[in-house]
């Protein structure tokens, strides 16, 4: 997307990149010299072609130009509201787990400590704010899981509206966008552990109506992505031009990875109860996250129906039919007592307006992709990145915090990005071993042995409490 200055005049219109310039000057010049050899031909035989009497012709062709600008201009003002609502949605996941994964003792009194001061002096042994146990180690890790999948949440919305309307509309994608697409797929690959890696990859690599177009890269380990994605220029001479694409209908990754989501809020659910997980969410509070998952895959659908749903056909049909037509029809306004300018110039400049109308509808319909007046989701991934960084910290779970890791962004792969994005998260862990270790948590996660005891307990005192129950009690 291009930032401007919406008060300077030089800066707009002395501008060649991202204009209409681009897609119509070659039909413009080609409707100057229709306009010129037109006016020549009557200026030389000093006679008309005919006389055309007032009409409304070119006011209708404009007025149906006009409307479907403004409503490609209504879709891409709905995009940018689902992407920013996507994000708000993400965000407030984020705050939700670090909020309501209460942890061990240590996440409690360090609540106290940051957020209460004074309450420290009666609720916080001195030290005891330093020692962490096993339940603030648990929820470290779930913290992590939680994080590490809505991120992974926000780069399959990004993957998907790459390949939506050019390979599942269309049914082909191009290396270019497949180029990015193996960004994606590193990116994720960089969240997860080979094993995830393999199911979530299945349903990206599985679109292609031939899977050996896509087996490279497979991004069995994780290589360096300053190697791998460092000179776009060599690996765009890589795997086929084109890859035909299945269109038929499909689970797509991002539903996939809302399950995983919700997955984790399931799983860490403390019983009211039996208080079977003292470190995990209260059950009053797991329909927040499930109320957010839900918010996030309406506005997936959003996307997908404004990518996909274009301006009806014959619309579209009539407005090209009768541009062509008005431009065809020319000649036939010609006067060539009145000059040059008025038969010559006056249509050339009428018929830019006129395209350029109709590529800025065109270019507006689908908001999503990598034009430079796309939306762009580089930045708002990288925003994502830093708010879970800061809640982190703010949290104080350094354990979790110290399982990402910043890495730098390959040169040349977002310079189109107005905000600069220069670094990306992915687990150390991964990044350590070059995704050699299944583990996800750096070093090993801790032993659960004595908390899967503790459920065994739990699960043997209901049954018996069930096997005793009678009606006559």
């Amino acid at each position: 997307m291009i930032y401007y200055h919406t008060d300077t005049w030089v800066q707009q219109i002395f501008r060649y990149h991202g204009t209409v310039w681009a897609q119509v000057k070659w039909t413009f010049l080609l409707m100057l010299a229709y306009a010129a050899t037109s006016y020549w031909w009557c200026s030389s035989e000093s006679s008309n072609l005919g006389r055309m009497r007032k009409n409304i012709f070119g006011s209708t062709v404009s007025f149906l130009l006009v409307f479907r600008a403004n409503n490609a201009y209504n879709r891409y003002w709905e995009g940018k509201l689902s992407l920013t609502h996507f994000f708000w949605a993400a965000r407030e996941m984020v705050c939700t787990y670090l909020v309501f994964m209460p942890g061990g003792r240590r996440n409690r009194c360090l609540r106290w400590r940051l957020h209460a001061p004074g309450a420290a002096q009666v609720f916080v042994r001195p030290g005891e704010e330093k020692l962490p146990d096993d339940d603030d180690l648990i929820i470290s890790e779930e913290r992590l899981h939680a994080l590490r999948w809505i991120l992974i949440l926000a780069i399959s919305l990004q993957l998907h509206t790459r390949v939506l309307d050019e390979g599942l509309q269309k049914g082909s994608l191009s290396r270019e966008t497949k180029a990015l697409v193996d960004w994606d797929r590193y990116r994720i690959r960089g969240l997860t552990n080979h094993r995830e890696f393999k199911v979530l990859d299945h349903y990206v690599r599985n679109m292609a109506m031939n899977e050996s177009d896509w087996e490279n890269p497979d991004f069995t380990t994780l290589p360096d992505p300053r190697i791998q994605f460092g000179n776009m220029e060599s690996l765009l001479q890589e795997g086929p031009e084109e890859i035909e694409i299945n269109t038929a209908p499909a689970c797509r990754l991002l539903t996939i990875v809302c399950y995983k989501v919700n997955e984790v809020a399931w799983r860490n659910m403390k019983e009211a109860r039996s208080e079977d997980k003292k470190f995990g969410i209260m059950e009053r509070f797991v329909p927040i996250i499930a109320g957010l998952t839900f918010e996030i895959s309406h506005l997936y659908g959003q996307v997908v129906q404004i990518v996909t749903t274009p301006l009806p056909f014959p619309y579209s049909h009539l407005c090209r039919t009768l541009l062509f037509l008005y431009f065809l029809a020319f000649p036939f306004f010609i006067e060539q007592e009145l000059g040059p300018w008025a038969n010559v110039g006056e249509f050339a400049f009428l018929s830019l307006a006129l395209l350029g109308v109709d590529t800025i509808a065109t270019e507006l319909e689908n908001p999503f992709g990598e034009d430079v007046n796309d939306l762009s989701m580089w930045d708002k991934i990288a925003q994502l990145e830093q708010e879970i960084m800061f809640f982190l910290r703010h949290a104080g779970d350094e354990s979790c915090e110290s399982n990402f890791i910043w890495q730098e962004m390959p040169e040349g792969l977002c310079d189109h990005c107005v905000p600069p994005v220069k670094y990306f998260l992915a687990l150390r862990s991964q990044v350590a071993s070059r995704g050699k270790v299944e583990d996800v948590i750096y070093g090993g996660g801790v032993d659960r042995s004595a908390l899967w005891e503790d459920l065994r307990d739990l699960r043997d005192e209901d049954e018996e409490d069930a096997a005793n129950f009678s009606d006559d009690s």
